[in-house]
């Protein structure tokens, strides 16, 4: 099961890392940050929603206390990830911005422990380390412009941090009492609630009359929202170890950075290609430690 866990978690991944090409897109055809984040989880929504209606209507019935982890994640996790990470952006631009989000796995790593109390070991150690200097390479190029850092752009970058971590750690009690999928489209909902008043929903739909710009829309919804979401809560529902949940997701970085040099045709070099390598070697450690603890556990069992 944790293998599988694992697949989901890599699937949602590359599912996030086209986040950057559709978005650019959008923002390029005159939409906003604040409209792209509301357009991500809207389409989500209601392509959940209308997926659930053909399926299984019964997966959008939903308990009193599946409604208050929906508003949660739709609150925390999703309105308040985007908004706290696109004004990031605009304050202290996409790298430093980029860098924080990727120190979320220590925010897991450490929320996990204190609520869950999840063993966070040597090894473990090792991964979150090699995961937040990959990332910070990969994206900085081994830079940073410190005259561009702002102390105000940092607390929202570490907010995005946080408000991101915080994504595994409601989930797992959350999944106790309502399905994944119900939980994905409450909180796709929630959160779209939350950012619409400061979207300009007229200029945004004078916006989506390019047909252009509608098409990339609810791509958006589909393959980042919708799809991604549903990958990544069925690899928690595995029972995988929320402090490599954040390592292993972070291979989407590695992605983004494959599409960026070969799509999008921006820089190259070989300090990023190690930083990208230090990642996969951190995804690596995580996924074998916790095989070894599976296989130690399974021993102990038997005697």
């Amino acid at each position: 099961m944790k293998k599988k866990g694992y697949l989901f978690v890599l699937m949602a991944a590359m599912c996030w890392a086209t986040l950057g090409l559709f978005g650019n897109t959008l923002m390029s055809l005159g939409l906003i940050p604040e409209q792209v984040a509301f357009l991500r989880l809207f389409v989500g929504f209601l392509i959940l929603t209308i997926y659930a209606l053909i399926k299984n209507p019964t997966i959008l019935k939903i308990n009193k206390k599946g409604f208050i982890f929906a508003l949660l994640v739709g609150f925390v996790c999703q309105a308040g990830f985007n908004m706290f990470y696109f004004n990031s952006v605009k304050t202290i631009g996409v790298s430093l911005s980029t860098v924080l989000v990727y120190t979320s796995p220590l925010f897991i790593a450490l929320f996990s422990r204190i609520i869950y109390k999840e063993k966070i070991d040597n090894v473990k150690k090792v991964s979150l380390a090699l995961c937040f200097i990959g990332a910070f390479i990969a994206v900085t190029n081994g830079r940073l412009d410190f005259k561009a850092l702002n102390g105000f752009g940092l607390l929202l970058g570490v907010g995005s941090s946080i408000t991101y971590s915080f994504m595994p750690i409601i989930s797992k009690t959350a999944l106790k009492y309502c399905d994944s999928v119900t939980l994905i489209i409450y909180g796709f909902l929630f959160g779209a609630i939350l950012i619409l008043p400061i979207a300009k929903p007229v200029d945004m739909i004078n916006c989506l009359a390019n047909p252009k710009a509608l098409i990339f829309a609810l791509s958006l919804g589909i393959v980042t929202a919708a799809l991604a979401y549903i990958f990544y809560l069925k690899g928690i529902d595995t029972g995988i170890d929320l402090s490599l949940v954040g390592v292993l997701a972070s291979v989407e970085l590695v992605i983004s950075s494959v599409l960026g040099w070969t799509i999008l045709s921006e820089d190259f070099s070989f300090i990023k290609l190690f930083g990208v390598c230090l990642m996969m070697v951190s995804a690596y450690i995580a996924t074998k430690s916790s095989s070894d603890e599976s296989i130690q556990d399974e021993y102990e069992t038997a005697c």
